[in-house]
């Protein structure tokens, strides 16, 4: 029997997908969120996406609902996570695709019947170039294009690896990010909240790394501010409990992760309170103003907490008038500072009687955050 040659010119389907997307502009963001893969192999396997949903918290598409055309001409309604319909998009692609014989008249409509939709939808996705149909003693072979002409592959064997690269498609398309479980980490600081450091440090030392890694991804670089905040709360809780078993230098770690997370976001003042009240403990009284200026300025109601704090840094760095100033301010708020007050007295020496007695003539003595002394005279 000799071999009978069907070129391929009326099938081929090549640039079907470009064309899809420059007719369905909506395809184009799909793609953004699920990848340009899962979009055009769910399109091969009869699958159109109706709707996403997306993740406030991370702004990753978290739920989708589809349509799939089934033999007979009906519809089948389904939903679920992209990681889902990427599962069942394998499952219908990797099936064996009906074959048929030619037979009678050679048109392309039989010619389609012989290759296979699927098979002609699949060879532009992956850069093969579908020549001709040889029929013959060999069985059915198809022409490929090949950079030194063409290559006669049999069609199983083409099917065949079209197969695996869907599957190695689609699986290195799954994304490799760290699951962050919001629920979990509020539960840490509330563990925190009520010191049980044991309960936070095992579970967030396990997820350190993977929280590091997180915050590079696409999706980490997206969270929302509500998701940032959770996860920096956790942080904090990780960096109070780690401060407390005396464990500086991981402290340090989690709390500078913790502020990356937080940005300006509502968890900031805490973040920048704890990281100066573990500077301050860590002997880094010069390094630990600046994050409780921050922590003020961005929560006025956090002076409470940070301006004993403030005052202790500045002891401890030689600068006792302006911690004098601020012994001051928290004496007519109701403060004990007793301790502080020791110290100013020691470091100014002399002049700190005086400094007492004149602050007892005025009604009032208003410390600013960077411990300038504005008063009114009495």
């Amino acid at each position: 029997m000799s071999t009978r040659r069907h070129p391929l010119d009326g099938v081929r389907a090549d640039g079907w997908f470009d064309r899809v997307l420059a007719g369905v502009p909506a395809l184009g963001r799909l793609c953004a969120g699920i990848g340009e893969a899962l979009v055009a192999l769910s399109l091969v396997a009869g699958y159109r996406i109706i709707s996403a949903s997306v993740d406030r918290t991370t702004s990753a598409v978290s739920e989708l609902q589809w349509v799939r055309d089934v033999p007979g001409g009906a519809e089948v309604q389904g939903s679920g996570t992209p990681d889902e319909l990427r599962d069942e998009v394998i499952a219908v692609l990797t099936e064996d695709e009906e074959t048929t014989a030619l037979r009678g008249r050679v048109d392309d409509d039989a010619l389609r019947a012989v290759v296979g939709m699927r098979t002609i939808l699949l060879a532009p996705l992956f850069g093969i170039d579908m020549r001709a149909v040889l029929v013959g003693d060999a069985g059915t072979l198809l022409a490929l294009g090949a950079d030194d002409g063409e290559v006669e592959v049999p069609l199983p064997e083409v099917r065949k690896f079209l197969r695996a690269r869907v599957v190695e498609v689609l699986r290195a398309a799954r994304p490799r990010t760290v699951a962050v479980d919001l629920a979990q980490l509020d539960a840490v600081r509330e563990a925190g909240a009520e010191g049980r450091d044991d309960d936070v440090l095992s579970v967030m030392a396990p997820q350190f790394g993977a929280l590091v890694a997180f915050l590079r991804t696409p999706d980490g670089a997206a969270m929302g501010p509500e998701g940032r905040a959770v996860v920096a709360r956790a942080l904090v809780a990780l960096g109070r409990s780690l401060m407390r078993v005396e464990r500086m230098d991981e402290c340090g770690d989690a709390l500078r992760l913790a502020a990356q997370y937080a940005q300006d976001g509502p968890a900031a003042p805490e973040v920048y309170l704890c990281l100066g009240e573990s500077l301050l403990a860590s002997g880094r009284a010069a390094e630990a103003i600046g994050p409780l200026r921050r922590a003020t300025a961005l929560d006025p109601a956090l002076r409470p907490k940070v301006l004993p704090l403030l005052a202790r840094c500045y002891l401890d760095t030689g600068r006792a008038v302006a911690a004098a100033g601020l012994i001051e301010s928290l004496r007519a708020a109701g403060h004990d500072v007793t301790a502080l007050e020791a110290k100013a007295s020691a470091a100014l020496g002399e002049a700190w009687a005086p400094w007492r007695r004149a602050c007892e003539g005025r009604r009032a003595v208003v410390v600013p955050i960077d411990g300038t002394v504005v008063s009114a005279e009495g």
